[in-house]
């Protein structure tokens, strides 16, 4: 299949996050998720129907078919893997994370994803003392 755009990723990572948080997914749910105006979504949707990424009940709910949940479950591991990795090697707020991490992930190849997931996988959280200069009181010289 042909490489979604990053508007059609982030339309399909929406269904997929609202189904899986509140077990079913309507065009209010992923305007509320995405602050997109509603004929946006209905285009989008159109777009994702045509693919077999997903279909909709008439004004109804919105399911993602086998491969769109395939697609959105690809799409949401490496947004997690991007959050996860901003997080905890590079020490940022989760709100500040999650918006970097909408960025990369729609650019970021599976090569580079893998990376950070190794790198994640073996992390010690020691590092972090040393990268961001928490102080180790190991080290510390009594004075006078």
């Amino acid at each position: 299949m042909k490489k979604l755009s990053r508007s059609l990723e982030n339309y399909i990572e929406a269904v997929f996050i609202v189904s899986k948080e509140y077990g079913k997914c309507r065009v209010t749910d992923i305007q509320k998720k995405l602050k997109v105006s509603k004929p946006s979504i209905v285009n989008a949707l159109s777009i994702l129907k045509k693919k077999k990424l997903l279909f909709q009940e008439k004004y109804g709910l919105i399911y993602l078919t086998e491969s769109g949940l395939k697609t959105a479950k690809k799409i949401y591991k490496k947004h997690t893997t991007i959050l996860k990795f901003l997080e905890n090697i590079f020490d940022l707020r989760a709100v500040k994370a999650e918006k970097i991490a909408c960025d990369m992930e729609h650019i970021i190849d599976k090569k580079i994803q893998n990376k950070m997931e190794k790198i994640l996988k073996n992390f010690n959280p020691e590092v972090k003392k040393i990268l961001y200069g928490e102080k180790d009181e190991t080290f510390a010289i009594k004075r006078g």
